[in-house]
């Protein structure tokens, strides 16, 4: 305890002595910041009496006039005299009084600044240990860690924990029950529980993919054992399943392609160039490509003023187009899927999607840009696609640090309104 005590003095004395050298460095400053205002003070105010006589007396300012200031018998009698080249006296002023009121300004001023000085050098150094205080507790922590006892079994006991530990119980964490281990302990199950979400993330994507790819795999091969008993001899028999093989290659092609879209963008791996673009302009180009992809539907177009934002075009297309496919998909032939680009209440830009299609139920919004999800009423349907469109549309739109407002009844269709931070254009 003795030894403790004196321990913590020697560190009070070194945060004293520390606090008193950078409280004196202050004073310093502040007295030099001082001296020189106070210069600055008297030059200008010198300079504006010099000025302002001469507008007032002799009706110009000029360098050329000879200045001097007399007194008889004290300072405060003192007359300023100005004289031209010739020597001739352009007018006298008596300035005791002005010098009088400088004097009392310069009193005042001096009192503050000293009665400044002797605060500083009175509880200065106290604030500066004050504002210290934190940094001499981590050192006083920190040295009370340097000086403690190993204890080889603690350490052994966390490194047990940790090795015990399995992939199907990360969630139970590591318990101790050692307050010296706390922190460790707390930043270890931390760590373990990204782990476990990750881990559970990855899982579920890959069961995911393997679901969806089994199908048209298995299909393949049926067309496959198809062909290699009758269609060596029957035409339609070929014929059928070679369009069969092919329609379901392309369909894993796509998905492929949807999954290594998701897993570069879930790695950061997928770079956005982000600049200033016009949104009536792109949105244009979707809908012309819209008119020549497919003629089965109606489309308009609306756009509203020069709408600005700040995005990838390729992305942003990308997210439009996925938008647009999914309605063609649940839209009756010869009906409308209406294209908007304008402001939000708020002024923010958006480009919308709206359709007169089967529409969603509340529970199938809520659920509309989960991987693989699909509404019970076409996922046995042939445009049932993969259930990954609207999850690559969500990743474009948060990465562009956009949202989604949805608005759809079942049997009216439905309308997806993406909408962007304000561009805010560099003058």
């Amino acid at each position: 305890m003795k030894t403790d005590k004196k321990k913590d003095k020697k560190a009070e004395g070194r945060v004293t002595s520390i606090a008193r050298k950078i409280n004196l460095n202050n004073m310093a400053r502040t007295f030099f910041a001082y001296a020189g205002m106070d210069i600055v003070v008297f030059v200008l105010l010198a300079a504006i009496f010099v000025v302002g006589m001469d507008l007032q007396m002799a009706g110009a300012f000029s360098f050329s006039y000879f200045r001097k200031i007399s007194f008889q018998t004290d300072l405060w009698s003192a007359v300023y005299t100005v004289t031209d080249i010739n020597d001739q006296t352009l007018y006298q002023v008596p300035v005791g009084v002005w010098l009088s009121l400088f004097r009392s300004g310069g009193i005042v001023l001096l009192a503050f600044q000293v009665l400044d000085l002797i605060s500083l050098a009175v509880s200065g150094t106290a604030q500066v240990r004050r504002q210290l205080r934190p940094l001499n507790q981590i050192a006083a922590r920190a040295q009370q860690l340097s000086e403690m006892a190993f204890d080889e079994t603690k350490y052994h006991s966390l490194e047990n924990a940790i090795s015990s530990l399995k992939v199907d119980a990360m969630e139970n964490g590591i318990h101790m029950h050692d307050k010296e281990l706390q922190g460790i302990e707390t930043a270890l199950n931390g760590l373990l529980e990204r782990i476990r979400v990750s881990y559970k993330q990855q899982s579920q994507f890959v069961s995911d993919a393997s679901h969806e790819l089994r199908t048209p795999i298995a299909v393949i091969q049926g067309y496959v054992n198809m062909l290699d008993r009758w269609g060596k001899e029957d035409t339609a028999i070929l014929e059928e399943s070679i369009e069969a093989i092919k329609n379901e290659a392309n369909h894993m092609q796509k998905l492929v392609e949807q999954l290594l879209f998701l897993a570069r963008g879930d790695s950061n791996r997928q770079n956005l160039d982000m600049q200033v673009h016009e949104l009536n302009g792109i949105m244009r180009e979707v809908y012309d490509e819209s008119l020549m992809i497919d003629e089965s539907h109606i489309y308009r177009f609306e756009e509203s003023g020069n709408v600005q934002v700040y995005a990838d075009c390729d992305m942003l297309k990308q997210s439009a187009r996925i938008l647009i496919d999914n309605a063609a998909k649940y839209t009756k032939q010869g009906e409308e899927i209406l294209i908007r680009v304008g402001a939000w209440n708020d002024g923010s830009p958006f480009y919308g999607i709206q359709d007169n299609g089967i529409g969603m139920s509340q529970e199938d919004v809520a659920h509309a840009f989960d991987r693989f999800y699909r509404a019970d009423s076409v996922r046995n349907s042939k445009t049932g696609g993969t259930g990954l469109g609207l999850s690559i549309a969500k990743w474009i739109v948060d990465k562009h640090q956009g949202y989604y407002d949805i608005v759809s009844r079942e049997g009216l269709g439905t309308r997806f309104s993406v909408v962007f931070p304000r561009c805010v254009l560099s003058s």
